[in-house]
C-alpha cells in the first residue's frame, strides 16, 4: 500500500544520476532530434585572427582536446535548410568552447589552397578522401559537439599544425 502511494522507490544514487542527466538534458528522449531541427550555435573566425598555440593531445576520458574529431550540426544553405551533422577537427579551446576545422569529403577542394588534403579516417563512414579547411576555425560550445571517440593520427595532426604556424602564425 505504502509503495502505491509513494510512487516507485529507487536507490538515493539512481534518484541523483536522474537529476543530474535531467540538468544535462540527457533524459530527454527527443535529444537526438533537436540536433536535426536545430544547427548548433557556431561562431566563425578567420584564422589569423585567434593564432594560439596549438598541440596534440587527445584524451578521451574528458572534455574534447586537441587531436579529436568530434561532429557538429551546422546550418546548410540548401532549400530544404535542414543542418546537417559535419566531422570537425578539434585543434584548440576557449574555455567551454571547442575550436575546430571543418572536414569535408568533396573533392572539389582538391585545388583549393584553403583546404588541406588528410586522406580517409574514422570521420567519414563511407572512407573518402577528405580535405580540413584551414582558414576559418569554427568555435562551438563542448556541451554542442558529439564525441565519438575518434582520434586524428598524430602525424597529419602535426602536418596541420605546422601549416597553422607558417601560415597563420600560431605557436
Amino acid at each position: 500500500m505504502r509503495q502505491l502511494l509513494a510512487g516507485p522507490t529507487s536507490s538515493p544514487l539512481e534518484t541523483g544520476l536522474s537529476r543530474i542527466n535531467d540538468r544535462l538534458g540527457l533524459n530527454s528522449g527527443h535529444q537526438g532530434d533537436i540536433g536535426r531541427t536545430q544547427a548548433a550555435k557556431i561562431r566563425v573566425e578567420a584564422t589569423g585572427r585567434i593564432s594560439r598555440n596549438v598541440y596534440y593531445a587527445p584524451d578521451m576520458d574528458g572534455q574534447a582536446e586537441p587531436g579529436e574529431v568530434v561532429w557538429v550540426w551546422t546550418p546548410t544553405d540548401g532549400a530544404e535548410k535542414l543542418p546537417r551533422e559535419r566531422a570537425m577537427l578539434v585543434i584548440g579551446r576557449d574555455r567551454h568552447a571547442v575550436l575546430g576545422l571543418l572536414i569535408s569529403p568533396n573533392p572539389k577542394h582538391e585545388n583549393d589552397d584553403a583546404w588541406l588534403d588528410i586522406g580517409a579516417g574514422e570521420w567519414d563512414p563511407a572512407g573518402r578522401q577528405c580535405w580540413v579547411r584551414l582558414d576559418r576555425v569554427l568555435e562551438v560550445s563542448e556541451l554542442a559537439v558529439r564525441r565519438q571517440g575518434a582520434l586524428f593520427p598524430q602525424r597529419r595532426f602535426d602536418r596541420i599544425a605546422n601549416r597553422l604556424r607558417s601560415r597563420y602564425q600560431w605557436g
